[in-house]
C-alpha cells in the first residue's frame, strides 16, 4: 500500500469546494493518504465528476467519484442521498447500504 496524505491547507481547500464531503472520507486522506488502499482499490486525492470517466452520458450532477477498483467499477459519493455507492463501467450509479461505507471499501 502506497499512499500519500494530504496537508491541512489541501483538506481545508478540498472541504471549502465540497462542503457536503462526508467527515470519514475527509479523515482519510489526512490519516491515510490517497493512493492504493489495503483493498488494493484506489483512493483518488480528491473528487472527480462522472462525467471525467464516464463522459456527458453520465447525466447526474450531483454525485462524486473518489476512487475506483482498476477494472472500471469507480466508489463514489451521491449528495442528494448522503450515501456512498458504485458507478459500473457502464455508467450505471448504484448507492451501497448504510453500513456499506468507505472503511469497507479501503479494506481498513
Amino acid at each position: 500500500m502506497d499512499t500519500m496524505k494530504l496537508s491541512d491547507t489541501q483538506l481545508a481547500a478540498l472541504s471549502v469546494a465540497y462542503p457536503k464531503l462526508p467527515p470519514d472520507y475527509i479523515d482519510y486522506l489526512r490519516d491515510v493518504g490517497w493512493g492504493e488502499a489495503a483493498s488494493g482499490r484506489m483512493i483518488y486525492n480528491g473528487p472527480v465528476t462522472p462525467q471525467e470517466i464516464y463522459g456527458v452520458t453520465f447525466i447526474r450532477t450531483d454525485i462524486v467519484l473518489l476512487g475506483d477498483d482498476f477494472q472500471g467499477h469507480c466508489f463514489g459519493y451521491d449528495f442528494t442521498a448522503a450515501a456512498y455507492g458504485e458507478a459500473t463501467p457502464d455508467g450505471t450509479w448504484h448507492i451501497w447500504p448504510t453500513d456499506n461505507g468507505l472503511q469497507r471499501y479501503v479494506g481498513a
